[in-house]
């Protein structure tokens, strides 16, 4: 099973936690966000430097300006985009990973933007939130057929370690927020019917745990001040404490992250660090939790991360400080290093593998954009994009030297780039997706 967050859409949460773009839930969430600004200095010094690129198989999906297209599984899907008056009905069509093979094209009755997809069980599903809050809606869709086998009049959640789909609706269908008549749901993947039902209290506002992109526990901010932790397998209480100051109902909670095995509560500029499982106090440290996110991706570290820019790496036993270097402006964990992003000349930004344990410099990485996730040994899946001839090169790249091996160039594509299924994928400027992979050797 998996959730895939896919077109840069952002994600809706029902608390106080609205106002702080944690990375928890991001639309691709084990990417880099690596501002392709700049890149055009690269013109000069790419060309003679690389090899003769590696014969590379393409395949094309078609797809149009404003369509969405993205990979759920091993399969990729185009929706037609919503604009009804020009292009007729919207429609959904899959087709196969890597070979761009067509397998399925049916009608798609949602109405705007897509607010997050995912896959359980064998069914796809789709969940759009327009303008018009009580126009919400989500589909499970048959990953072989393309028939829908449900629609709700909710929004779609996440998907839980059982497999489950977490839905947000309400009694009437039109979900909003502390008004005591929303429900969070969880229902069977193929059937919808609903395994679970917690309805919220008037005033309480929620916040999701997550291991990697699954939501493990539902954490409720009630307006009294208590905090309590639910497991997403039944919605059973783990536990429950008084954590918080007291708030009208309408007022939202106070700002509320998680980090490893514990959930961060913002105390002014302050943020105290409790245990997920028992709510026991741990630490009180100078993380400001209004300004400041808490990286999920740094292995055994915590990585404190700055809106305006500059990280802090902090020891998650205690809360102390370990380092801090104000010029990076992102951090993540590469085997057995940290691989952060920090500003260049011009405007580019350039890739530097850091020591975990004191922040050293170890290796320039130069300018990529990485677009897989490290490898168990932290080998790094990279783009170098040239902007006037919109041509990429690809390579892998180790943290530890800081060397590239190149296995390929890809013409005419725009920044947005994955790795799926073995092969690259591209929206190309034409708006089509493009698909490449390595010709095997005779």
């Amino acid at each position: 099973m998996a959730v895939v967050g896919v077109i840069e859409l952002g994600e809706m949460r029902h608390g106080g936690e609205v106002a702080v773009p944690e990375p928890v839930r991001p639309p691709v969430r084990w990417r880099f966000a690596w501002a392709l600004a700049g890149l055009a200095v690269l013109a000069t010094t790419l060309g003679p430097a690389l090899p003769d690129p590696v014969p590379l198989a393409e395949a094309t999906i078609p797809a149009r300006l404003g369509d969405a297209a993205f990979a759920v599984g091993e399969q990729f899907y185009v929706v037609t985009s919503d604009r009804t008056a020009v292009y007729g009905p919207r429609t959904i069509t899959a087709y196969t990973l890597p070979g761009a093979t067509r397998l399925w094209q049916a009608p798609l009755q949602l109405t705007g933007a897509l607010h997050g997809v995912g896959s359980a069980g064998g069914q796809m599903l789709i969940s759009t939130q327009p303008e018009l809050l009580e126009q919400v809606e989500t589909v499970s869709i048959r990953e072989a057929t393309g028939q829908i086998m449900w629609r709700r009049r909710a929004l779609f959640e996440g998907v839980t370690p059982r497999g489950q789909v977490l839905l947000w609706t309400s009694l009437d269908g039109t979900p909003s927020a502390s008004t005591g008549s929303e429900r969070l749901e969880a229902v069977d993947p193929v059937t919808g019917a609903v395994r679970w039902a917690y309805r919220v209290p008037a005033g309480g506002w929620l916040s999701y745990r997550y291991s990697g992109e699954t939501p493990t526990h539902v954490v409720t901010l009630l307006p009294s001040g208590r905090v309590e932790v639910r497991d997403v397998a039944d919605a059973r209480v783990l536990a429950a404490a008084d954590l918080l100051p007291s708030r009208p109902p309408a007022t939202p909670a106070s700002y509320v992250q998680f980090a490893l095995d514990m959930m961060l509560v913002r105390e002014g500029p302050m943020a105290v660090a409790y245990g997920l499982d028992r709510l026991e106090r741990r630490w009180r440290a100078a993380i400001d939790l209004a300004s400041e996110y808490v990286a999920p991706y740094c292995g055994d570290k915590l990585c404190v991360i700055a809106h305006l820019g500059g990280v802090r790496v902090v020891d998650p036993a205690t809360g102390r400080m370990l380092w801090a270097d104000p010029t990076r402006s992102s951090i993540r964990r590469a085997g057995d290093y940290l691989v952060s992003e920090v500003n260049g000349s011009h405007g580019s930004t350039q890739l530097t593998t850091l020591d975990p344990a004191t922040g050293r410099e170890r290796a320039q990485l130069g300018e990529w954009i990485v677009i897989a996730p490290p490898s168990d040994d932290g080998e790094l899946i990279a783009m170098r994009t040239d902007l006037p001839t919109s041509r990429a090169w690809l390579a892998r790249i180790d943290p530890a030297t800081g060397g590239a091996r190149f296995f390929g160039v890809v013409h005419g594509v725009t920044g947005d780039c994955d790795m799926r299924a073995g092969a690259v994928i591209c929206r190309r400027l034409n708006a089509t997706v493009g698909i490449w992979r390595p010709v095997p050797l005779p």
